[in-house]
């Protein structure tokens, strides 16, 4: 039996009148539940709640069905007791101080730590000036003082002395308006001379040469004993400063050990530690404490840097992401110019957010991560080390820095947001990613259509009506939109929940409300924004049409033509796909080369488009040539195709055009075809067949409907169909056809009007039929060949 046409009520879903319970939604209850997710939600808690190492998660799904919200949501549903959360402070290392130091604290003891040492200081600084000057401070500190200065006098009155047994004097001579100089010289008539006077005395004949050359060797030996006599001295003055120091260590150690003590009641050992280092820096280096240099504060390497403060957090924290960096996730050292020269120190050092989510959770989107240089692979090995490091973001190397702060553990849980290729990408290209990002969350971009989902729909487009204040929708209105969510899916018995593009109908159907006049959102709104966004975004399909109308892309609609038959295709931009029909040729003689896919030859062939060719010669070998070689030579081309074709919904149509060219039998120009084939003949589902029939349609319609023109489908794709209202019309009105066909035979006696033929017994098909015609074609060139062949 011939396939019947689809009777209209099957060729699009329409929303039942009594779907909702309201009349608009500004008598329903809105909710932003989260609706169709079932599944991603159960595993988005699962990856929540296991606080294991690894357990990061991959948020896939399409942009719109409401991820980021779900993943937000769930959280909010968690215990996020502030439990385990830290504030974190970078200090001074006075041991080197290019490598700042770390501290811990649980949360809010970092601020009480930060005011207790402010205080410690101010205290610092009133105590030690009072101590230092105490009475018996300064009586100990004369007594050494005194000691220095009786030790000095001794060694120099001792070197006094030895100079003037010798006959000279210790004298001090001016070098400088403020500077002198210590030597030894010789006493003439009880005076200390120079030895430029000597030779003056000696050219006057007052003093001769021997006695001159005497008291200049004198005076070496008697200089070199100065020399040592001043080294003692000032030897005696270090050991009296160290001694005054060690005094002032002394006398301030239990000072400053006392009022820096409260820093380390309870405190981690490396908190003590620091606050060890605290009071080493100030009884190492007193007297900068005691007498600081102008415009300069030698207790400001005793602040701090706040890094992360959890003081105020009520729970754990959830960071979001919106534009990854190196400096924004793993943090950044600030700088400035000092002397032309860049300058950082430990105040400068700066959180990303993989330290403000420390604890907690951070989301961001994938793709953005990816775009970044460098920065996927940075992140993998934070999280594999579970330790951030921060250093300057400087890829050029332009302003240098050798700080070095210390790097930080940390416990927190990444949650990427992408698409399900990117996820399967960095699984195949990353050997860590499946380790560290150990759940998947799937969202599905559509659910099954249902009373129970149908309401929901209506209570999330409800609820966004509500939220952006926009007019309310009557149930028309709502049951348009949900027709346009079906369409959306390609499938009727489902309904897509991409909110963020049917919000942008419900939007632009407010706009056209409005401009209207009207204070409520009816169905003819909504089918108006429809039409509107065709029409901003069809000038490709229209400039295909009108290449179709001008005959400068030869399509048939009428008539019948041996070797043609009429394709069909969808072409995709961004945000608009439209269907069209393509002459599809077949042209056969006797010959070995088989089946000749020209766009192949041609380079312009998918592989799956040059697979659907190849099942074609597994169909003709299959069914015609089991006792005799298949001997043929039969080029397939897609007519006008300049471009790359890929799939194989033309396979069927293809071997249509085949079957015609070796059977003489023409086609019907006036259906277009579209399915694809297996070698038994069984005709397959496809893609875009709302599209693709629509596109058949507008030629037809634009040259004129006759009656006769229609399309053949897949039968499996019958429960698809979502066709615009003016193709149902056209098929109610009897203008227009939709066939659906399950096998090539089907397929073929609607374009011939001839039987296909059933096969007996013996495998001969019955007289006449195109079956017939195909085998007895098909074994004449085999026989010609055969005569050929012979006759070389």
């Amino acid at each position: 039996m011939k396939p019947r046409p689809l009777p209209p009520e099957e060729l699009r879903w329409r929303c039942p009148g009594n779907a909702f319970d309201f009349a608009t939604t500004a008598d329903a209850i809105p909710t932003d539940k989260i609706v169709g997710q079932d599944r991603a939600v159960r595993a988005v808690r699962l990856g929540l709640e296991i606080p294991a190492i690894g357990y990061n998660m991959f948020v896939t799904g399409v942009s719109g069905t409401g991820r980021e919200t779900t993943v937000k949501r769930i959280l909010d549903s968690l215990d996020l007791e502030n439990r385990n959360l830290r504030d974190i402070i970078y200090v001074h290392n006075f041991e080197d101080a290019q490598r700042p130091i770390a501290l811990t604290f649980p949360a809010d003891e970092g601020q009480r730590f930060i005011a207790d040492l402010v205080e410690c200081v101010q205290l610092l600084k009133s105590n030690i000036p009072t101590v230092t000057n105490s009475e018996k401070t300064s009586r100990d500190r004369r007594a050494i003082l005194n000691r220095l200065r009786d030790g000095q006098q001794k060694v120099m009155q001792a070197m006094e002395a030895l100079a003037q047994e010798e006959g000279f004097a210790v004298v001090s001579i001016a070098v400088a308006p403020d500077q002198v100089r210590p030597d030894i010289l010789p006493v003439i008539d009880g005076q200390p001379v120079t030895f430029e006077k000597l030779e003056e005395l000696e050219k006057e004949g007052k003093l001769d040469e021997a006695e001159r050359s005497r008291l200049m060797g004198v005076h070496e030996d008697l200089f070199i004993k100065l020399t040592e006599a001043f080294r003692k001295t000032r030897q005696m003055e270090i050991e009296s400063q160290q001694e005054q120091r060690r005094l002032l260590q002394d006398i301030m150690r239990p000072t400053i050990e006392g009022i820096l003590a409260r820093l380390k009641e309870g405190a981690a050992q490396k908190v003590a530690a620091y606050v060890d280092s605290l009071a080493a820096a100030i009884l190492d280096n007193i007297e900068d404490y005691l007498n600081p240099g102008e415009d300069e504060d030698p207790y400001y390497l005793f602040t701090t840097n706040l890094l992360v403060d959890n003081s105020r957090k009520a729970g754990r924290p959830v960071v979001i992401e919106h534009f990854p960096d190196h400096s924004s996730l793993f943090g950044s050292i600030e700088r400035i110019m000092v002397e032309n020269r860049p300058y950082s120190d430990f105040t400068m050092i700066r959180a990303g957010s993989l330290l403000r989510a420390d604890g907690g959770y951070l989301i961001m989107d994938a793709m953005d991560v990816i775009r970044q240089p460098g920065l996927w692979q940075m992140l993998m090995q934070t999280l594999r080390s579970q330790t951030v490091v921060i250093r300057t973001n400087d890829p050029l190397n332009l302003f240098p820095t050798d700080l070095q702060p210390e790097p930080i553990e940390i416990d927190v849980k990444v949650i990427l947001l992408g698409s399900a290729w990117l996820y399967n990408l960095l699984g195949m290209s990353d050997p860590e990613f499946n380790l560290l990002f150990r759940i998947r969350a799937d969202f599905d971009d559509e659910m099954e259509l249902n009373t129970g989902n149908l309401k929901d729909f209506a209570e999330v487009i409800t609820f966004i009506a509500h939220s952006e204040k926009i007019p309310p929708f009557t149930a028309g209105a709502m049951g348009a939109l949900a027709e346009k969510a079906v369409r959306l899916t390609e499938r009727r018995d489902r309904i897509s929940i991409e909110f963020s593009r049917l919000a942008d109908y419900a939007r632009q159907a407010a706009y056209w409300a409005r401009q209207a006049g009207s204070s409520v959102v009816d169905a003819v709104h909504v089918r108006q924004a429809i039409e509107e966004k065709h029409h901003r975004l069809s000038r490709s399909e229209e400039y295909a049409l009108d290449s179709i109308a001008k005959r400068e892309m030869m399509i048939d609609t009428e008539g019948s033509r041996v070797g043609q038959v009429n394709g069909l295709v969808v072409l995709s931009e961004v945000d608009y796909s439209f269907g069209l029909p393509m002459r599809v040729t077949a042209r056969v003689s006797p010959g070995r080369e088989g089946l000749i896919n020209i766009e192949r030859e041609a380079e312009l062939s998918g592989a799956i488009h040059t697979k659907g060719v190849l099942i074609i010669s597994g169909f003709l070998r299959g069914r015609y040539a089991r006792d005799f070689p298949l001997s043929l030579s039969a080029s397939i081309a897609i007519e006008q195709s300049y471009g790359g074709v890929e799939g194989d919904s033309a396979s069927s149509t293809e071997l249509y055009a085949i079957l015609s060219a070796i059977s003489g039998l023409p086609l019907r120009q006036d259906i277009a075809v579209t399915g694809s084939v297996n070698q038994h003949g069984e005709i397959q589902p496809i893609g875009g067949v709302n599209q693709k029939i629509e596109g058949f349609f507008k030629v037809c319609r634009q040259r004129g409907l006759t009656g006769t023109q229609g399309v053949l489908i897949p039968v499996s794709n019958a429960p698809h169909l979502q066709l615009e209202l003016e193709v149902i019309e056209a098929v109610e009105q009897g203008f227009f056809a939709i066939y659906p066909v399950s096998t090539i035979d089907e397929g073929i006696e609607i374009l011939t009007g001839v039987e296909a033929g059933l096969p007996d017994a013996q495998g001969r098909f019955p007289e006449g039929t195109v079956n017939a015609l195909v085998d007895a074609r098909l074994r004449e060139m085999a026989s010609i060949i055969r005569s050929f062949n012979r006759g070389e």
